[in-house]
């Protein structure tokens, strides 16, 4: 099993004021689990939590539950779901006439909560009428 030393020094402001930054140990250490998306067995390593915490400065109780595949699929679903939402607001009617962009749009809303990310309602349901499914 890995160690890496840990610099409690560098951790987010919100992270030192949590309950139990006191109690931190010296040194992180592999974590093994398993995805809850693929049910793949997996690693958040003693190096990738000293850069979770450290650098990215995210919050210290922060537990990977995704592994790395799933973990980029999800971002890069995010990613697209944003630049379409971009796309739509910016040519409105061109998009509510385009099947194939709606598809699209309406595949990737309704894959993104597979990663146990929040629902868009509202945006399904406005895509699903204009495409004539609801």
């Amino acid at each position: 099993m890995t160690k890496v030393p840990l610099n409690k020094a560098e951790y987010s402001e919100s992270s030192k004021n949590s309950i139990g930054f006191e109690f931190l140990g010296e040194f992180y250490e592999d974590k093994n689990y398993i995805c809850k998306k693929c049910s793949k067995n997996t690693v958040f390593t003693a190096e990738d939590q000293k850069t979770t915490y450290e650098i990215k400065k995210q919050y210290m109780w922060q537990q990977r539950f995704l592994c790395d595949s799933c973990y980029i699929k999800m971002k890069s679903i995010k990613k697209k779901l944003h630049e379409m939402e971009l796309y739509y607001c910016n040519n409105k009617n061109e998009v509510l006439n385009n099947e194939e962009f709606l598809r699209k749009w309406l595949h990737l809303l309704n894959e993104y909560p597979t990663f146990f990310k929040k629902c868009n309602h509202s945006r399904i349901a406005f895509i699903k009428k204009a495409l004539g499914l609801a």
